[in-house]
């Protein structure tokens, strides 16, 4: 800061021109162009160019932004750096805008930061990666606007919807349900402009789940007009059977729930390719899917055999939904009188939750709690 300080002064002094006058060309305030001179207000990249115009200092800007980063490296290896915040270091920074057109580039980079994010989401929990794929998500919505081809536009709303998808369950998955609901809206709109069949049958799932506590007929609609696409490959229909499965049974459809059971597990037994962004669709995942399935249609000890040769599969990498499983076969062994293997497991959650952000996780870890003590 001091430097460009000091350089936006000499520049000044050097042609011949007052704060006054100054002022006056670049329509700042004296005042605040005196602290920006005595380092006592920070010189935007906007203000640095109203400097060059006024006073014709041609390659001033440059000039400035060099002699800032050789005083800010010397200063850290002098040990001297000054103790202002770190976000202050952001002053200035703003996004590069939509470019000029849209190409194979873009779209590859919107599918990265859907792995990435999926990544962090499934390790750390929601709240972990929700603001920093909402950041990304407004880019990508951002270049449905610039010229691109036909076919380049189609799978940049594929990209653009899976990503929005995983940043509206990590909104859910942080307790913030009015920002999911309009991001799930967003996946549905840009899955639904594409081509693909099986994020559009993903986005249906997941909202379904949004809404199945409170209102499961609602969301067995939503995944029956999911499996109704036959374009929808095989293990993203042992997904949509195991949910649908899971909404039956809090409807009171217990022999419908076990048919889907059956279907899920038959598709997820056949495996199959899947699409490239839904790398979390392993065989861990559709078991646990058709597990908790088992459990909401009452199933108890099918679950709980499952449950327990399941969590030991789980690897650091799914440490929220291996909380979360250690929760469900929890509540089993509560329902089935086994209390004190429920308090232990409910303790070994805890500690798995100590590396997770997910509210979702953790308010349902907090009733376990509740139910066993009382």
């Amino acid at each position: 800061m001091f430097e460009t300080a000091r350089a936006l002064r000499a520049a000044r002094q050097a042609a011949g021109m007052s704060l006054g006058v100054l002022a006056q060309r670049t329509h700042y305030s004296k005042s605040l162009l005196g602290m920006v001179e005595n380092g006592q207000r920070t010189a935007t990249p906007e203000l640095v160019a109203a400097y060059e115009r006024a006073l014709g200092a041609q390659g001033l800007g440059e000039d400035v932004n060099r002699r800032e980063l050789l005083a800010a490296a010397a200063a850290v290896l002098a040990g001297t750096a000054t103790p202002d915040p770190l976000v202050r270091l952001l002053d200035g920074l703003g996004a590069s805008g939509v470019p000029g057109r849209v190409g194979r580039s873009e779209v590859e980079a919107v599918q990265q930061a859907t792995t990435v994010y999926t990544t962090m989401d499934l390790r750390y929990g929601g709240e972990v990666a929700a603001d920093v794929s909402s950041g990304a998500l407004r880019w990508a919505v951002s270049l449905l606007d610039a010229p691109m081809r036909a076919d380049t536009r189609v799978e940049l709303c594929e990209a653009v919807g899976a990503l929005a998808d995983r940043t509206a369950w990590t909104h859910f998955d942080s307790g913030r349900t009015y920002s999911a609901r309009r991001l799930s809206t967003l996946a549905l709109r840009t899955a639904d402009e594409g081509t693909d069949p099986d994020l559009r049958a993903h986005v249906l799932l997941n909202m379904a789940a949004q809404v199945g506590d409170a209102l499961p007929d609602e969301a067995v609609r939503l995944v029956e007009s999911a499996l109704s696409d036959q374009r929808v490959c095989g293990l993203e229909r042992a997904n949509l059977h195991a949910g649908l499965a899971g909404h039956l049974a809090k409807t009171g459809g217990h022999d419908d729930a076990l048919r889907h059971i059956t279907q899920a597990e038959k598709l997820a037994e056949r495996g199959g390719d899947r699409p490239e962004w839904a790398g979390f669709l392993t065989t861990e995942h559709l078991d646990s899917i058709i597990t908790l399935a088992l459990a909401s249609a009452g199933e108890d000890d099918e679950a709980i055999r499952r449950f327990e040769d399941l969590i030991p599969r789980m690897g650091a990498d799914r440490l929220r939904g291996k909380a979360g499983r250690m929760i469900d076969l929890a509540g089993l062994y509560a329902k089935t009188g086994r209390l004190d293997e429920a308090r232990d497991l409910a303790d070994q959650a805890g500690a798995a939750l100590s590396d997770v952000r997910s509210t979702r996780v953790t308010d349902r870890l907090a009733t376990l709690r509740r139910s066993i003590a009382a």
